[in-house]
């Protein structure tokens, strides 16, 4: 499809495809057998993606197969032998989270195409700077960027940018989600995510129940509809527009993609256009970060779940009949699914007669639907439309409906020779094809053009249609229908192989092989072990520095909220006789750099480096960079790929398992990795403010006056269990886990395999408590006290008690999906 400008449709299945190309898409992604980030999307067959990759192709759309999961040691080493098999398909690219499963695509076949997901956290032209040299095309923004920054972006970077412009919204930034693994065993980071932030939650303020009806939801965002940004991020020179959805339905990927296609194509956009965006599936739609934050409007706070179009309020009830007030131009079909709520009730029925009377739009259901339970002033919803369903299926459904590409033919008809047919497509592709028998002298006089006009112009079973038909006639040849028919088979067929030619790629299992050997032998030729162990602890109050005085550590590592000044406390660590470090915000976004000025300018001793951005910006620097969880690294590809671009060592993903993390140590040097032995797990972390939204009831930083200064804000969980919100310097929130995880039951393992660098963080600890947990820790890790006081000692200590977490779950979330 010629299209300077990519709609980027959502793909499940083979309908949802259907749906998608024939309703203008220019690109579709859908999952690698087995390694995607949808766990519960139905696994495709090797066989079923090569055939959708070619359907796409012929009709001039690309595929791009998601493999956007982290990837664990062993899984790298095994994907040496799959990949091949993948990249055999010809998809035309992928997308990938994990920084060594690119370096390995791109091992085994240099000129496969490859996209940066949104997973990987690239919100800054820096970010993606640092890890374009792997060989990205393209870049899949962070959802949480306004036009502004997407503007600042696309201005530093020569590579492709897609963003997001329709369907559901994360609270937390993708890749940097723990929610689901902490709070359900599944990681959103391995296409498992259980959507807790879509669960209801209770807030407590400074230790007492924080009442507001309007946060029941507090995590749970609406849904992004960028339709009205279509022009200005065009205008921003955006590639490619994508939607999110494949575990949605095909008439939803299907009226979602033609609706943006009309959108890039500048085609007006009807409020009959818009209905199906708001009815097959929505939790109400905004502009998400496009605009910019807005908190209030961010969340609704009721309601998580598909409420569809809002139709009004309930004004009377009358025997029988609803009244509704203030309703939209666009009115529900009978059949239509209706929904009445408000803060109390909710219920809903099958609508079995519409009508205006008046101002009101009246609504009438079956007998069996009782109305007592309605109350005036409810919310009334249109949320399931069978008719609209059986519409949209026609566009994919009959062969005369939706996009089809518009050839020009041109037919040579002569007397004595063979009949000839030259076909052009839309992307300038010639094909010429002769028949097999030579064409007589008519002996009858008939009209030869009609007949190849009705005979030629026949395309409804093909995904083409005729544009332009000129006949050439020499003399006076005979020729039947069934000669012209056939001539037209054998050139569509012809176009049809043509249009699934790609270039060739040289893929070499091989040089995948020797790519791992290689990190393996880099890691092995490092430096012999250091004797002693290094012990740092992360504060986040600087009250809690001086508890550190005189206790076995070596490195202070300080993470202050907004405003608090670094230059004091980084002098007090000092006198202490400990090295100082600071800790990079996790995010790094356009027009933060003067947060990494500050770094320079305050001179620490090293570094904790938290995202992609700050590690471009620092490692030039003369500070010792530390790598952070939040970089992701789970296997020796990313640790290689990071350590050469600066880090002295890194601590790993908290997506890894003990029995991971051991993989993980063995193909890389013990130097480089830094164990965080006790923290409290981030849930996740977000450009959104429940400090805001709950409490403050104001849409953005000033309106809402530092609340999160002044305040702590603790969530109570489904299963009763208490969690802390912490604000950072940028306004942006991490929900850690009310009980800290401890992985001192791996410090005997951890020692024995070299390993010496650890880490304490702390976070809301009185200064008494700082002292005596890492006194605690710092015995145990020197092995002046076992293992077992020590936790008893600590889990005493803690508010909540300790957990082992992650580290410890050996359970694997059962895949149920279906192959098809």
């Amino acid at each position: 499809m010629n299209s300077s400008f990519e709609i980027l449709a959502p793909v499940g299945n083979f309908d949802m495809l259907r749906g998608a190309v024939k309703n203008g898409a220019g690109g579709v992604y859908f999952g690698v057998p087995f390694w995607n980030a949808r766990g519960r999307t139905e696994d495709l067959s090797f066989e079923l993606v090569k055939e959708m990759i070619e359907y796409a192709r012929i009709h001039g759309v690309r595929s791009y197969l998601a493999m956007n999961i982290l990837v664990f040691q062993r899984e790298l080493e095994e994907l040496v032998e799959f990949l091949p098999q993948v990249i055999a398909l010809k998809p035309d690219a992928f997308i990938i989270q994990d920084l060594g499963l690119a370096r390995l695509i791109k091992a085994i076949a240099p000129d496969q195409e490859i996209h940066a997901s949104t997973q990987m956290t690239l919100s800054s032209g820096e970010a993606i700077d640092l890890v374009k040299k792997i060989g990205f095309k393209r870049v899949v923004l962070s959802r949480e960027l306004s036009l502004k920054e997407i503007k600042k972006i696309k201005e530093q970077t020569e590579l492709e940018i897609e963003v997001f412009v329709h369907g559901a919204l994360c609270v937390s930034y993708s890749g940097q989600c723990l929610t689901s693994e902490n709070f359900g065993g599944r990681s959103a980071n391995r296409g498992e995510c259980a959507q807790s932030c879509r669960l209801p939650y209770r807030i407590f303020v400074d230790g007492k129940e924080y009442k507001n009806r309007g946060a029941k939801y507090l995590f749970s965002t609406t849904d992004l509809c960028g339709i009205s940004k279509i022009n200005e991020l065009m205008d921003l020179g955006v590639e490619s527009f994508k939607i999110e959805g494949r575990l949605k339905s095909r008439e939803y990927v299907a009226s979602v993609t033609r609706v943006y296609k009309k959108g890039v194509d500048k085609t007006p956009i009807t409020e009959k256009d818009r209905e199906p965006l708001e009815v097959l599936f929505s939790r109400g739609l905004t502009t998400g970060w496009l605009d910019g934050i807005n908190h209030k409007e961010l969340v609704n706070g009721f309601y998580s779940n598909h409420h569809g179009m809002f139709l009004g309020t309930v004004s009377k009830i009358n025997k029988g009949k609803i009244y509704v007030k203030d309703f939209p131009k666009v009115l529900p079909l009978k059949g239509d699914g209706i929904l009445f709520e408000n803060e109390y009730n909710s219920f809903g029925g099958r609508l079995y007669n519409v009508f205006i009377e008046n101002e009101f739009l009246v609504l009438e259901f079956a007998k069996e639907f009782y109305t007592h339970p309605l109350e005036k002033g409810m919310g009334v919803y249109r949320n399931d439309s069978p008719q609209l369903e059986k519409e949209i299926q026609k566009t994919f459904n009959d062969k005369n409906s939706g996009y089809k590409i518009p050839l020009e033919m041109n037919a040579i008809l002569k007397e004595g020779e063979l009949p000839k047919l030259l076909i052009k497509d839309d992307r300038g592709l010639e094909i010429s094809v002769e028949g097999d028998e030579i064409l007589f002298t008519a002996k009858t006089t008939f009209d030869i053009e009609v007949l190849a006009r009705k005979e030629l112009g026949g395309l409804s079973n093909t995904p083409f249609t005729l544009k332009n038909l000129k006949i050439a006639v020499e003399g006076t040849p005979y020729i039947n229908g069934k000669i012209l028919r056939l001539l037209k088979q054998k050139a569509i067929e012809v176009l049809k192989s043509k249009r699934l030619e790609r270039h060739h790629l040289d893929i070499d299992e091989n040089r995948g092989v020797a790519f791992l050997k290689e990190i393996r032998e880099n890691f092995n030729s490092e430096k012999e072990l250091k004797e002693k162990n290094e012990i740092s602890v992360l504060v986040r109050d600087p009250k809690q520095i001086k508890a550190l005085e005189g206790l076995a550590i070596h490195n202070v590592i300080m993470d202050f909220d907004w405003g608090v000044s670094y230059e004091r406390p980084l002098e007090e660590i000092r006198n202490l006789g400990f090295k100082g470090g600071i800790a990079t915000l996790r995010i790094h976004k356009p027009f933060e750099n003067h947060y990494i000025k500050n770094i320079y300018k305050l001179s620490p001793d090293f570094v904790l480096v938290r995202n992609l951005g700050a590690l471009q910006l620092l490692k030039e620097s003369p500070f010792i960079l530390v790598g952070d969880y939040s970089l992701n690294g789970s296997n020796s590809g990313t640790y290689d790929f990071l350590i050469n671009e600066g880090l002295c060592r890194l601590a790993p993903s908290l997506d890894l398992n003990k029995n991971q993390l051991f993989d993980l140590i063995e193909d890389i040097h013990p130097e480089k990795i830094e164990i965080t032995i006790h923290q409290y797990m981030p849930a996740f972390h977000s450009e959104y403010c429940p400090f805001a939204k709950a409490i403050a009831h104001a849409s953005k930083f000033p309106y809402c006056e530092k609340i999160c200064t002044k305040h702590k804000m603790e969530i109570l969980d489904h299963k009763g269990e208490k969690h802390f919100l912490q604000s950072d310097a940028e306004c942006r929130n991490t929900l850690f886990v009310g009980k800290p995880q401890s992985a001192l039951k791996l410090l005997p393992q951890l020692q024995k395999k070299g390993v010496k660098n650890y880490r304490l963080e702390m976070l809301y600890e009185e200064a008494f408590e700082v002292r005596k947990k890492v006194s605690m820790y710092t015995q145990a890790i020197e092995g002046n006290i076992s293992i077992e006081t020590a936790i008893s000692k600590i889990g005493v200590e803690e508010k909540y008690g300790l957990t082992e977490g992650q580290l410890f779950n050996q359970k694997v979330w059962k895949n149920r999906k279906k192959s098809t």
